[in-house]
């Protein structure tokens, strides 16, 4: 998937031409077999317009491979996380190092089969140095082998499957957004002390939702807390009202949902629509809090707690330089997923810099255990299971001074990793 150029190259003179022509084939006869990216992102910098004519124009090219889902249900996280790593790379002029960035977008339509034959093409034809992606989970544990095998750097953008950081780790393997484990077990006991100790618990019947709540089970019952009802929905439900009826039956204090994308929006309406957002408190997982499910459910996601690790309220320098910095190049405001985007920019660049270098083996040495200031606050990458340690947060969504649906951060849960294995093996 490719996005056509926004700047248009200014025409040099012929002295220039030729002096360029002969740097270029210089450098061809170096390159040790990497071919030309002939399809590359959009904003890639010229010499010219970077005001480093001749030392770029010798510079070797660093090339990033970005596999994602841009068809099919994931399409606007996909969108999001190619719009926070262009502010990125824009930011720096597409410049990393010593080296010219040049992006290469493929579309994997969340399937493994497609990943796969989408991962070789760029990594043979294209000559990738580094990968980044996937959505989907069952897309990485796809690409997790082949990755592993080959030793490609692989930076996880946003899919969250366990056992990427358990039995299936690996050292060319790391990420950037969270694990399912965190994202269940860091609100169990905030819930637990603040709403009450019995939980009725509904989420989608596929490998998240279960690794969500199997973890949100753990912190909420050391916590003194009770699961009184469990029910578990298709992905893609429309009607949730076979399940909702069970919720009155249960007499919980509270519910606990796991929905994804539209199913998310869909649940939440429901939920108001059947009576239930007065009588039972609804808190979830991060995907109630995102923009890109609060803004189609409108006031029906109004009050739900979701556990954040990442609010656009967050008080740090890094997160209001890049809020204001992406509503003013795209005319919105940012999701996680944006952020998922711009973060895996800042640790590619990261770790070029400090090995000066853009092999993987280089990379690995310096990209385990790195720490760095991301929107959502310090991040380090845990080198027991090359996942972010991070803040979670409690947020509450609320509209702001401008009608404008927002997570209110009601509570920090500082530095959440998850465990080196996978609890109870």
């Amino acid at each position: 998937m490719e996005r056509s150029g926004k700047n248009s190259v200014k025409r040099l003179g012929w002295k220039l031409s030729v002096m360029l022509l002969a740097v270029f084939v210089i450098l061809a006869g170096c390159s040790g077999g990497k071919g030309n990216n002939t399809q590359t992102s959009e904003n890639t910098q010229t010499n010219e317009q970077s005001g480093q004519n001749n030392e770029n124009a010798a510079a070797e090219t660093l090339k990033i491979g970005v596999i994602l889902s841009f068809t099919g249900a994931f399409a606007p996280l996909a969108e999001d996380i190619r719009n926070g790593l262009e502010l990125f790379l824009e930011e720096h002029n597409y410049t990393i190092g010593n080296y010219k960035v040049e992006v290469k977008y493929e579309d994997d339509e969340a399937d493994p089969q497609v990943a796969l034959r989408k991962y070789n093409q760029l990594k043979d034809s294209e000559k990738v140095d580094i990968f980044v992606g996937p959505i989907s989970s069952a897309v990485l544990y796809a690409l997790r082998d082949q990755v592993h095998n080959d030793k490609e750097l692989l930076i996880v953008a946003n899919a969250a499957g366990d056992a990427i950081s358990w039995d299936q780790k690996s050292d060319y393997v790391y990420r950037v957004f969270m694990s399912n484990f965190q994202s269940g077990f860091a609100g169990g006991a905030y819930f637990a002390e603040n709403l009450g100790k019995k939980a009725f618990v509904l989420a989608p019947d596929y490998a998240a939702g279960h690794e969500v709540i199997e973890a949100f089970k753990q912190s909420f019952g050391a916590a003194g807390g009770e699961i009184v009802g469990e029910v578990w929905n298709p992905l893609g439900t429309n009607d949730f009202a076979a399940y909702l009826t069970q919720i009155a039956k249960a007499n919980p204090d509270f519910v606990f949902s796991v929905q994804t994308g539209t199913d998310a929006v869909r649940f939440m309406q429901q939920y108001q629509q059947f009576g239930l957002k007065d009588k039972y408190p609804l808190a979830s997982w991060h995907e109630f809090g995102n923009s890109l499910n609060t803004v189609p459910a409108g006031d029906a996601s109004l009050d739900i707690l979701s556990v954040l690790n990442y609010s656009t309220k967050l008080e740090n320098e890094v997160n209001q330089k890049f809020v204001a910095a992406y509503k003013e190049k795209y005319n919105e405001t940012p999701s996680v997923f944006s952020v998922e985007g711009y973060d895996s920019g800042q640790i590619i660049a990261k770790a070029v810099e400090e090995a000066g270098s853009k092999e993987a083996e280089d990379l690995i040495k310096v990209i385990k255990g790195m720490t760095f200031d991301s929107p959502r606050g310090t991040i380090k990458l845990d080198e027991k299971t090359n996942n972010p340690i991070q803040d979670f947060y409690i947020g509450k969504n609320v509209k702001d001074e401008n009608g404008e649906i927002v997570q209110e951060v009601l509570y920090t849960i500082p530095q959440v990793t998850m465990p080196e294995t996978k609890p109870g093996s």
